[in-house]
């Protein structure tokens, strides 16, 4: 709830701050004394247009503050600057004018001859309507929005899959031929130096041959052989050995030694005996490492390098090829939603329709109350195959004034008083999201009966939340829980506006001003009876105006 308003230079407002109170909350005044000044101001806070004309004459700049109690923010504000750099502050902090228009929006509405956005709009219609859902389609309204959004979701995903589907094709068909490549050729980790020495034996088979024959030889051919020569000082050791203990020490390790030596000499036989110059062999070995050659040159500086390329591209080829069944899981997904979405939507749809006849059967008789008894006023639910958060439907409202005149989207209604009269209704019928509610024009073109009836439903609405309404009619000004009286005088050569609460003994004054232009006894007996029969009026007679 707006708690205070302050305005500094806006207008013929040179420095006025106003306490307001819960419930209805009244502004009157002369003529041209600047009253819907205040409706401007609060334009202003909920982030309708700035216009520099608002600044007062000679100032740089002007500023419309308001104060509030919880919920909600605990300060907002615009300050116009004759530049046009203007600004816009919640709790002290800049924000966007955007931001205000959100976080502050949630909290005043205003309808007047340039407001009353909330009816323009076909999504703040259904907004409106849907206050009338009972709780079971509210629930399905949840779980569409829920459904919505992981739909778009889904779909969001989808299309990136299928964007993203040709450059996915070519990484595949890459990565598949270099697997294809390595898994032909199956490289083992250390085969590489193993065949490096297999061919280096392989290019050197004649020098292998001829060493290691000569080296048989040597161990056991020539006359005398080293295993002849190493028995028979083993003899000539093992003889004097018999004498001294360090020769005896000594033969055993010569024995030893003939006994390598004649080890030796079989090995090499038989390795002479098996070795294969075999020139296929070579071949085979020169094929070979020129395959790992070429790996390694593509994927690696070694086989384990290989190695590892391998695995990650087998990694990422079975990421990519799980891509396609994660396709086929959000089509899926994606149809089961839609069905979901449409049931939902037909059950919402069904919703609106039964309460736009309930709205639109409302609206009608408290418009005729309002002071047009030749309104229509019709609700108009369409669906359409297109989905959003809320549904398939178009909801529009349509409204005439004058018997004769077709119907037209209320959108289109250009009388002030009009269009603030028709949000009265429509808000005592769905009620009101907003703490703060200000109309303007309000009683433009009405009196008596009509107007006793706007003060009345008013004051209906007024209750458990604050509603504010310039007037210039005594009738519904009667009603009001706060009486407000604007006015404005020279000071300086200066017009200045103010605003003075009135006290209850100066309410009956003021109404008289209202009934006839000045106080007479006539005026104020008038006005006696105009208060004593807005106190009579009790809430269930104002709920019966509703209903």
């Amino acid at each position: 709830m707006l708690r205070t308003l302050e305005l500094r230079d806006f207008a013929i407002v040179d420095d006025l701050s106003i306490e307001l109170g819960s419930g209805l909350n009244v502004l009157s005044g002369e003529t041209g004394a600047g009253k819907s000044l205040v409706i401007d101001a609060l334009e202003l806070l909920a982030g309708g247009r700035a216009d520099t004309g608002t600044i007062r004459a000679g100032a740089d700049t002007a500023l419309v503050q308001g104060e509030f109690d919880e919920p909600g923010p605990a300060s907002a504000s615009r300050r116009l600057a004759a530049s046009g750099r203007h600004t816009a502050r919640i709790d002290g902090e800049l924000v966007s004018v955007a931001e205000l228009a959100d976080r502050c929006g949630r909290h005043i509405a205003v309808f007047a001859q340039h407001g009353a956005l909330e009816l323009q709009a076909p999504a703040a219609q259904r907004a409106q309507l849907d206050r009338l859902l009972p709780p079971e389609a509210l629930g399905a309204l949840a779980r569409h929005r829920e459904a919505f959004e992981r739909h778009t979701a889904m779909r969001h995903e989808l299309d990136a899959l299928a964007a993203a589907q040709r450059e996915r094709l070519r990484r595949l068909e890459t990565l598949t031929y270099q697997i294809d490549e390595i898994e032909r050729v199956k490289p083992v980790i250390g085969e590489d130096d193993r065949l490096r020495g297999e061919l280096d034996s392989l290019m050197n088979a004649e020098r292998i041959v001829t060493g290691a024959a000569a080296a048989v030889a040597a161990l056991t051919e020539a006359e005398p052989s080293a295993t002849e020569l190493v028995a028979e000082a083993l003899r000539h050791l093992q003889q004097a050995g018999r004498h001294a203990d360090a020769l005896e020490q000594l033969s055993g390790d010569l024995a030893d030694a003939l006994t390598a030596l004649t080890a030796v000499a079989t090995e090499v036989e038989s390795f002479l005996s098996s070795f294969e110059a075999d020139p296929a062999r070579l071949d085979a070995v020169h094929g070979r490492l020129a395959a790992l050659d070429g790996l390694t040159r593509k994927y690696g500086p070694d086989l384990p390098a290989v190695a590892e390329f391998l695995e990650r591209s087998r990694a990422e080829r079975d990421a990519l090829e799980r891509l396609d069944h994660d396709a086929e899981v959000l089509s899926s997904g994606l149809a089961t939603l839609q069905a979901e979405l449409s049931d939902l939507a037909a059950t919402l749809s069904e919703a609106r329709r039964l309460a736009g006849a309930t709205l639109s059967a409302k609206v009608g008789p408290l418009l005729r109350r309002l002071g047009m008894p030749h309104a229509a006023f019709t609700v108009s639910v369409t669906e359409s195959a297109k989905h959003t958060a809320h549904g398939t439907d178009t909801v529009e409202f349509t409204f005439s004034a004058n018997p004769g005149e077709a119907q037209a989207p209320i959108s289109q209604i250009a009388s002030g008083g009009e269009l603030s009269r028709v949000m009265l209704a429509l808000h005592l019928v769905t009620g009101t999201v907003q703490e703060t509610v200000a109309f303007d024009e309000i009683d433009a073109g009405i009196g008596g009966k009509a107007a006793h009836d706007v003060g009345a439903l008013l004051a209906a609405l007024a209750k458990g939340r604050q509603v504010l309404v310039v007037t210039h009619l005594a009738q519904v000004a009667a009603f009001a829980d706060h009486h407000y009286v604007v006015s404005k005088e020279v000071s300086s050569g200066r017009t200045v506006t103010s605003v003075r609460r009135l006290s209850d003994a100066e309410r009956p004054p003021e109404l008289a001003r209202m009934l006839s232009g000045s106080v007479t006894t006539a005026s104020l007996a008038h006005a006696a009876e105009l208060l004593d029969a807005a106190r009579s009026t009790a809430a269930h007679e104002a709920v019966h105006l509703v209903e």
